[in-house]
């Protein structure tokens, strides 16, 4: 990161404050929902709908925008008629877990986090606007844990990296590396705290806002400077600092090389979520517990009563006064012929597993078949050319060979 133009950036921070931190704009309120996030965050409360409301419904431009309302998407599923509040609270369980500073781990966290949720609300037909992706979750983690995340907005995030010529590049979409944003804002965050005037203009408004909203502490919210460090980036972008002090964004050569590279690495990472879950899966069912089904009474309308005699995967063997009947259980359970619910349970939880392994299964199939389309598309005229070459010269040695016996 260059330090001086990062500093450039800072001193005209300072000289919009009085601009962006007044009524008018009022960009403090970041702060302020931060405060809100510290208040009333609580994973367990019976009230989960309620208690994300109390968070973030002052959270304004950060997370939603005229279109697009992540926060909606959330409310929507904790709806009682949506019935989905527990999946919602496990989901930002997996997204706020802590990873003691191991930003990798963050980002794959986060990535669960929107897949999840995503699931979730892609399965409604008015879902499209709430789907949440990487700025939606990092505004959530900015807000409830300044102290260790940082607020994520792409357009901000990617002009002040072209402008500072940070060297590492985070990408956006499901391709952004949370680890190098991270990287970006800390070094960012370092060099707020050799600004001491920057920190005391700051602090000062946030003293007096605490007392005018009645919001005590307001002051230490942010004891690492994080929200801070967003927040210089969002004046940037939004109060045109860039329009008098453009810079060079990297060629339309080299975006559309990177994409490519994001592409790929997203359909990866994808592909590697998803045999994740094959394997935890395969695990699950391995654990299952499985009742003991022989000698299990089976009532039948037109054979009577039964019992079980023998298996055979999803078959078994009934023996009924009038003789023995092969039935499946599936039939037996969803007729509800089985006495016993413990073996009904036991069944219908196993069937349950083997058959969300299989949708992963067949989503496995997809995606490895796109990441061989994509890779054969995009492969260069060299590639293609040596590709042929290679062909030909196995066509010629198998045409050789076969003439020589």
């Amino acid at each position: 990161m260059n330090i001086d133009k990062t500093n450039e950036i800072i001193n005209f921070y300072i000289d919009k404050f009085d601009k962006s931190a007044g009524k008018e704009h009022d960009e403090l309120f970041k702060w302020r929902s931060a405060w809100k996030c510290r208040k009333y965050w609580d994973l367990e409360n019976a009230d989960f709908a309620g208690m994300f409301q109390s968070c973030f419904k002052d959270s304004g431009s950060l997370i939603s925008s005229s279109f697009w309302w992540p926060n909606n998407g959330i409310m929507m599923l904790c709806d009682e008629r949506s019935n989905h509040q527990e999946a919602v609270r496990e989901a930002f369980r997996i997204l706020t877990e802590e990873t003691e500073e191991d930003d990798k781990a963050r980002g794959e966290h986060t990535f669960t986090f929107i897949h999840k949720i995503n699931s979730l609300l892609e399965s409604r037909s008015n879902g499209k606007g709430y789907l949440q992706n990487s700025r939606s979750a990092l505004s959530y983690l900015g807000l409830i844990f300044p102290q260790k995340d940082f607020i994520y907005k792409p357009t901000t995030a990617s002009n002040f990296a072209d402008s500072v010529e940070f060297s590492e590049n985070f990408s956006s979409g499901k391709a952004f590396r949370l680890d190098a944003y991270y990287r970006m804002c800390r070094e960012l965050a370092e060099v707020i705290r050799t600004r001491p005037e920057l920190l005391e203009i700051v602090q000062k408004e946030l003293i007096s806002q605490a007392e005018e909203y009645n919001m005590p502490g307001l002051e230490s919210i942010d004891p690492e400077c994080h929200i801070l460090a967003f927040d210089i980036m969002y004046t940037a972008d939004t109060y045109d600092y860039y329009m008098d002090h453009p810079f060079v964004h990297r060629t339309k050569a080299s975006r559309t090389k990177q994409e490519k590279e994001e592409k790929k690495q997203e359909i990866e990472n994808e592909i590697s979520y998803i045999e994740d879950h094959i394997r935890m899966l395969k695990d699950q069912i391995g654990n299952a517990d499985s009742a003991d089904i022989i000698g299990a009474s089976v009532s039948h309308r037109k054979f009577g009563e039964g019992k079980i005699t023998s298996q055979n995967d999803d078959k078994v063997t009934v023996a009924f006064p009038a003789g023995s009947k092969i039935m499946s259980l599936a039939f037996l359970t969803s007729n509800h012929m089985l006495d016993d619910t413990g073996v009904m349970e036991s069944y219908n939880n196993r069937m349950h597993l083997k058959n969300e392994l299989d949708t992963y299964r067949a989503n496995l199939a997809i995606k490895n078949s796109e990441l061989a389309y994509f890779i054969q598309k995009n492969k260069t005229r060299k590639q293609l050319q040596e590709e042929e070459e290679e062909r030909e010269r196995l066509s010629l040695a198998k045409k050789k060979a076969k003439a020589q016996q």
